[in-house]
């Protein structure tokens, strides 16, 4: 797996699934921007409060075909192994893919993410984990210094000055 950062505006992102699981995936894409939709028939109390909070589509059903037509990223989050399957299996070779079931399935693994001003660290563990990615991440966090992250917006503000200038 090679880590990248994706940019997803202006793109369509599926989320299958209105668990705990796919609530910290919508969560975390929330605040892109991206349009996201949740497809299940029912969702968790957080996963509501996610839909509220970022505005996001809720399709109280099924996840069909139909559904992951468009979208540009799917996260398989149901608590079905065997409809995560189905998705991954389903979906076109163009499209990227998130199995949380079944991380090998998918064709991404999305890593916990640290965001402090213009630093954005991800840690993953390949799916091994979940959970002791979660305590790398917390403990690289703790590491960074505020005014490390001070520091970069400065020089990311000089640049783009200097970038604007030399046009």
């Amino acid at each position: 797996m090679l880590p990248i950062n994706l940019d997803l505006t202006n793109k369509q992102v599926l989320i299958a699934g209105g668990g705990s699981v796919a609530a910290r995936r919508a969560n975390a894409l929330g605040t892109e921007s991206c349009s996201v939709t949740v497809v299940s028939p029912h969702i968790c109390d957080e996963m509501a409060r996610i839909i509220d909070t970022y505005e996001l589509n809720w399709k109280e059903k099924k996840v069909s075909a139909e559904d992951l037509k468009g979208a540009f990223f799917i996260v398989a989050a149901t608590n079905d192994p065997a409809v995560n399957e189905w998705i991954t299996q389903t979906a076109q070779p163009h499209q990227l893919v998130n199995c949380v079931s079944q991380s090998e399935l998918g064709n991404v693994i999305m890593p916990k993410v640290v965001k402090a001003g213009k630093v954005t660290i991800s840690v993953s563990t390949s799916g091994a984990s979940p959970t002791r990615t979660k305590q790398l991440a917390s403990a690289i966090e703790n590491l960074l210094e505020q005014e490390d992250v001070d520091a970069l917006d400065a020089l990311y503000v000089e640049r783009k000055t200097r970038q604007r200038k030399s046009r």
